[in-house]
């Protein structure tokens, strides 16, 4: 049997109210290296469930405070691919049959036989591991795991953290530079789910007012703030029966993590200005781009939080960690009609990519407008990536610095402009007139939105538009 990734010890979870039973099943396994954890009834099941997720479940039959065809019914919703192996001295028929129909892997009679035990896990366990080795060679066909696309090893080891971890009710917590696409890994992970079919609510912890915060996450009453005219639910109950994803969850401010503990700790909470508690069945991802264990030594961010919402982590790599990705994802981002020129893919791999996929996008929109026949060259990319140094030794290296310069004006001042030869110039001019024109009639006169899409200020988009004679739009959009 293989080891999981990172030498991690195969975990099972033992649930049994008879400590003696527990005892000897740990015994058993750990001659075969697996690691156990006890619960003693179902409300401690679902506490370990929470805390960590198991490669194998044995699950007694008769449970103090529930059946164990019902926990069993709730392992298996939560976490379909999990084995669950039933633990019992009733050996009924009737019994055995429903465990299996809801999807027990097998049962083993109490008082059980080491050497089956033994047996029984290792050969559930690896048909697990086989489960996912299955998905992740479905993933590598595909080129990506939902809506993300990727071939690098390190989405590789990430894709297989989160098929691990995606069909379950585990809390994870998302790490990662801003623009890696924290967002996308928490929506695969909820599409992947079996909440898939609630809602997903995400909210930006750092883009809500502090004094609104708490009326975004647990809704308010009516008349219980200036303004608060009618009632409002919040994200914490719109996501009742789906998944709820706290981005950037390090800028709460210390009071509402308080709030938030409580809240993810009961799933109960109340509005503001509200006397009725609320239930809420939701499942918690968190993203940031901070250290959080840097927060909570500096006393910005709750240890007892940190440790609630740090359950499961994982790490999205940057763009610039990624290799070939990068041209992946570029060609992804154009239209099918353009091309990459070998020298922009050159370009493209040298630029560290600080904003990371956000920004690779950004500029890939840029350069499709600019664009002529068909083929994106260096100079149709931002001029923040043709004058970073690295970008700038590519050029050098390839011989085409020279022809760069010459296709770009040196600044966007009449002086610039004459400067450059008057052949380059006019071929320049064209083009620019042309992509001016193409973004104002694809954002219907826009101007902000075609500043934007063309990566030019507004003050010089009307000076171009004097210049190549472009009537301005009769209405202009601020966008």
């Amino acid at each position: 049997m293989s080891r999981p990734p990172h030498d991690r010890p195969f975990l099972v979870l033992v649930v049994d109210d008879d400590p003696s039973i527990g005892t000897l099943a740990a015994a058993c396994l750990k001659r075969d290296g697996l690691d156990t954890v006890l619960a003693a009834d179902a409300r401690a099941c679902e506490r370990a469930l929470a805390r960590s997720l198991p490669d194998c479940v044995l699950l007694d039959l008769h449970l103090p405070d529930r059946s164990g065809l019902d926990v069993l019914r709730h392992i298996k919703h939560r976490h379909a691919h999990l084995p669950v192996i039933m633990l019992t001295a009733d050996v009924a028929v009737q019994t055995v049959v429903a465990a299996m129909q809801m999807g027990a892997w097998d049962y083993l009679p109490k008082p059980f036989d080491r050497t089956k035990l033994r047996a029984t896990v290792r050969n559930a366990i690896t048909q697990h591991r086989l489960t996912l080795r299955v998905s992740q060679l479905e993933r590598e066909a595909t080129g990506g795991y939902g809506d993300m696309i990727a071939a690098a090893p390190g989405m590789e080891r990430l894709f297989q953290q989160m098929e691990r971890v995606a069909n379950s009710d585990i809390t994870v917590l998302i790490h990662g530079e801003s623009g890696t696409g924290k967002e996308l890994v928490a929506r695969a992970l909820h599409q992947a789910s079996s909440r898939s079919t609630g809602a997903f609510v995400a909210i930006n912890c750092a883009a809500v007012p502090e004094t609104l915060a708490a009326s975004e996450l647990f809704g308010h009453e009516k008349g219980s703030f200036t303004g608060a005219d009618q009632r409002r639910v919040g994200r914490l109950e719109q996501a009742d029966g789906g998944t709820l994803l706290l981005d950037e969850i390090a800028e709460l401010d210390l009071a509402l993590q308080a709030k938030m503990l409580r809240a993810l700790q009961e799933r109960r909470f109340e509005r503001v200005g509200g006397r009725h508690e609320i239930k809420s069945d939701f499942r918690l991802l968190a993203a940031t781009h901070r250290q959080l264990e840097d927060e909570v030594r500096a006393g910005r961010f709750r240890e007892d939080l940190f440790f609630r919402i740090a359950v499961f982590e994982l790490e999205v790599p940057a763009l610039r960690e990624r290799g070939d990705d990068v041209l992946r994802l570029a060609q992804h981002f154009l239209p099918r009609t353009l091309r990459l020129a070998e020298t922009t893919e050159a370009l493209l791999c040298a630029y560290p990519w600080p904003g990371n996929v956000r920004e690779l996008q950004n500029a890939l929109e840029h350069a499709s407008v600019i664009a002529a026949h068909g083929t994106v060259r260096p100079e149709d990319l931002p001029r923040r990536i043709r004058n970073h140094p690295d970008v700038g030794r590519v050029l050098q290296a390839t011989g085409t610095a020279a022809a760069t310069r010459r296709h770009q004006p040196a600044d966007d001042s009449p002086a610039g402009h004459a400067a450059a030869a008057p052949a380059a110039l006019r071929t320049l001019e064209q083009l620019e007139r042309d992509a001016i024109a193409a973004s104002l009639a694809r954002t219907g006169g826009n101007l902000s939105e075609a500043c934007r899409a063309l990566g030019i200020g507004r003050t010089t988009l009307y000076r171009k538009l004097e210049r190549y004679g472009i009537r301005r739009p009769s209405t202009e959009g601020d966008g």
